[in-house]
């Protein structure tokens, strides 16, 4: 029998997976989980969200001590266990969850991987609306796989193109060498965030989202999800995203408000082209490069603060919604 504190050991020692044949292999994977059941969410979370400072008599933070190790050779961090009781670390053991798991690929071998899994049954677009609008309620981890879906269909096959003082392709951004902490990556899938920078570490949630089954919609998310849709088609003249996300927030539809991870909901509607903009074609459309990303020029004054992300960061009120895209793409979801 294997002592808990051996199983510690194993758990917290970071497993470096280097693929050689364009798969990444992972036990979590082979095990095939189909979902995360909130008992585990919630032991995660003590592990990969500890708290980190504290307050001394004067008010200034200072660190504490979480026992987690930063690895600088691949940039990610060995998460410690010692916050978890022994029921908790016994059922994180018997989970297979990758904690501290870290996956390694080249740029190439990270783009052919992408490719490769556009053949994979389970990602339609069909099913992946389907999952975008669960992740409105009742499946937060539906969020960030259509955007990872879009990058992997758009981006064409390419060889890294490099730039000197640039460690990512010129191209398409992926980093010559991408390490990914792998279990805190897809915890934070289930946590509901989404985004659309760091597509070299997406690869990872796509293919273990590609395992799960497909979802079906309830009656609360298709409402959430129709309700936002009117919101947006209210926006006046000149409105930006930051306004629209204040009265979303204000209309108090979304349950669990949080801004970074509704907003993720909203750059999805931008890259499917329903929520349009006059200067960066959705991912839905086509591949913009970064060089051309960085070529575009708008009207709009901005704000070096402002972390608002193109295409969503291009849109105005002025045109709130693409109504045949939205009609194309959601039009059972609208009846």
């Amino acid at each position: 029998m294997v002592s808990i504190a051996s199983s510690i050991y194993l758990m917290e020692r970071s497993i470096i997976v280097k693929s050689t044949d364009h798969k990444i292999h992972s036990k979590y994977d082979e095990k095939d989980k189909s979902n995360m059941d909130d008992k585990l969410f919630k032991i995660l979370k003590k592990v990969y969200c500890k708290k980190r400072y504290v307050k001394d008599e004067n008010g200034y933070n200072q660190p504490v001590n979480t026992g987690d190790k930063f690895d600088c050779d691949t940039k990610t961090i060995n998460y410690s266990l010692s916050i978890l009781n022994d029921k908790e670390n016994e059922y994180l053991l018997s989970s297979g969850y990758p904690v501290n798991e870290v996956t390694g690929y080249t740029h190439d071998e990270c783009i052919h991987a992408y490719k490769k899994l556009l053949e994979h049954p389970n990602l339609t677009i069909d099913n992946l609306i389907a999952a975008y609008i669960c992740g409105f309620s009742s499946f937060p981890r539906g969020r960030q796989a259509i955007l990872s879906f879009l990058f992997a269909r758009a981006v064409p096959e390419h060889d890294f193109v490099e730039v000197p003082g640039y460690d990512h392709c010129y191209f398409c951004c992926v980093h010559k060498q991408e390490w990914v902490q792998k279990g805190y990556e897809i915890f934070r899938k289930y946590w509901g965030y989404s985004w659309t920078e760091g597509w070299g570490k997406y690869l990872v949630e796509l293919q273990e989202f590609a395992k799960l089954p497909p979802c079906v919609p309830t009656e609360e998310d298709i409402r959430i999800f129709r309700e936002l849709i009117s919101l947006i088609r209210a926006a006046q003249k000149g409105e930006t995203p930051g306004k629209l996300e204040e009265r979303v927030k204000k209309s108090k539809i979304i349950p669990g408000y949080e801004k970074y991870r509704f907003r993720g909901q909203l750059m999805t509607l931008a890259e499917l082209g329903v929520m349009p903009n006059d200067y960066l074609k959705p991912l839905y459309d086509g591949f913009t490069s970064f060089k051309e990303r960085c070529e575009i020029k708008t009207p709009f004054k901005g704000s070096e603060r402002s972390d608002v992300m193109p295409p969503l960061e291009y849109w105005r009120g002025d045109t709130p919604i693409n109504e045949e895209r939205l009609n194309v793409l959601f039009g059972r979801y609208l009846k």
